[in-house]
């Protein structure tokens, strides 16, 4: 909108006969632009009146036409010829008209005035257009829009296929939304949550440089994207095949994580290098997440575990150009394992972190369980003390929200629709953290094990989500 002082677009068109400076009508009850004001019968008995004293012939005169209120208040007369009643309101006009070479008595003189005193209150409509509206309506043709779905989330009829889903907003405006896929088979975007799109087949890649391993996009694991301001470029860690991974049985034996940077959110998305290696062979790096916190530092935290190694889910700096850990800073945020006879039965995987600005507390949301089942669940962690945070009071631990008794923040275990794999690889919509997006085999029942993408709101207490649901269930539709 211009800037400047407002203006009543609404302001009634006419002026007072008697005065320029006459109070306005109220907008709802002004004259309509060719009509005279609402009190139409007493000006034109006035009008009469002041012709009848002034010798002009009845003929020559018309009756204004009846405005649409006094229409709306029930007036019979729509001739534009004064009936025998209102001629006799007033009295023989014959008898009122003087000869012209008459000259006018002082009792005339005074009804003269009268006349004129009575015609004080008619207004004169101006002829000027309305004015052009600030927004012009919508076409009529465009349809209202849709609400945001919540659940299991559908293009059209069909549910979308995406395991591990990397979500990001296009210039972090959350304006149009991306999820980018485990596989890469699919790349959905959104700009209302009612209405997607696949933008797989318009997303390019510039892999020169990497491993012919490495280049097997179809086995590139639970991607994890952000966008950099300052860069003004997109940036993906990937977990790859790494260049001596074996592939057997049951996939490729190592891998690594992979960065890529684009200028947009479709690519062409173009190789950098590894952003961190495995250390050994038979070691997996997988499930990175970067976030960039409150005061504009980077950070990857991600899984890592095979190798010989220990199972952890570990936080590390990243550098300026979001390519490279900072030296000397991972540090294992919690235990991979969760141990036996705990609801992650010996699995925590895919760490999500975001930041409370009201508290100055760090989040994580985490996976747990095995993915192809429904045991796999979402639970969360806390640290008061920041990302990286791993010692004294305030370091990362498990906190639950206490709802219902119950320990994740959400879980299908012994639903028959998610037997092929209940809610995981969860991430908070936005920095509101008031919605989570997540994937799970929400068509089990069916005999579907694939896992599709689900969005449902959540709610806080004791500083930990949940979602409001019986059971912390998902939603289905």
């Amino acid at each position: 909108m211009p800037s400047g002082p407002r203006v009543d677009l609404e302001a009634p068109l006419v002026q007072s006969a008697s005065s320029a400076l006459a109070p306005r009508e109220h907008p709802r009850t002004m004259a309509h632009p060719t009509r005279s004001s609402t009190n139409s019968a007493p000006a034109w008995r006035a009008l009469a009146t002041l012709l009848a004293v002034l010798g002009c012939s009845e003929s020559t005169t018309a009756e204004p036409e009846p405005d649409a209120a006094a229409d709306d208040l029930g007036s019979p007369d729509k001739d534009r010829t004064p009936d025998a009643d209102t001629l006799s309101d007033l009295g023989d006009i014959d008898d009122a008209v003087a000869p012209p070479d008459t000259e006018l008595s002082p009792d005339t003189g005074a009804s003269l005035d009268a006349s004129l005193d009575a015609t004080a209150d008619v207004t004169v409509a101006m002829d000027v257009p309305p004015p052009p509206r600030d927004v012009p309506p919508p076409p009529r043709d465009v349809p209202p829009p849709s609400p945001p779905q919540t659940g299991l989330l559908l293009d059209g009829a069909r549910p979308m296929p995406c395991a591990d889903p990397a979500l990001f907003s296009a210039a972090n405006a959350e304006g149009t939304y991306y999820a980018y896929c485990t596989g890469m088979a699919h790349v959905w975007t959104t700009s209302d949550w009612a209405r997607f799109d696949d933008r797989r087949s318009a997303t390019r890649f510039d892999l020169a440089g990497m491993s012919a391993n490495g280049r097997e996009i179809g086995s590139w694991w639970a991607p994890g994207i952000v966008y950099a301001p300052d860069l003004r470029q997109y940036v993906m860690w990937v977990s790859v095949p790494d260049a001596r991974a074996r592939r057997g049985t049951s996939g490729w034996d190592t891998r690594s994580l992979a960065v890529l940077t684009a200028a947009t959110p479709t690519g062409p998305w173009v190789y950098r290098g590894i952003g961190l290696a495995a250390s050994a062979t038979g070691q997996h790096v997988i499930d990175p997440y970067l976030f960039r916190d409150h005061d504009g530092r980077r950070y990857v935290f991600f899984k890592r575990y095979g190798g010989g190694g220990s199972s952890s889910i570990m936080g590390a700096a990243v550098d300026a150009s979001w390519r490279h850990l900072v030296a000397g800073s991972q540090v294992e945020i919690m235990d991979g394992y969760g141990g036996p006879r705990t609801w992650e039965d010996n699995v925590r995987e895919n760490p999500t972190v975001d930041y409370d600005p009201a508290t100055g507390h760090h989040h994580m949301l985490f996976s747990g369980g095995h993915w192809a089942d429904d045991s796999y669940a979402t639970g969360h962690a806390l640290s008061t003390c920041g990302p990286l945070c791993v010692s004294g009071s305030g370091r990362w631990r498990i906190v639950a929200s206490g709802d219902r008794g119950i320990d994740q923040v959400v879980r299908a275990n012994g639903d028959p629709n998610f037997r092929h794999g209940g809610p995981g690889g969860a991430v908070f919509q936005d920095d509101r953290a008031r919605t989570i997006v997540y994937a799970a085999a929400a068509r089990s029942a069916r005999g579907d094990s694939v896992r599709y993408l689900m969005r449902q709101a959540i709610r806080w207490r004791n500083d930990a989500p949940y979602v409001d649901t019986a059971g912390h269930r998902p939603e289905l539709p």
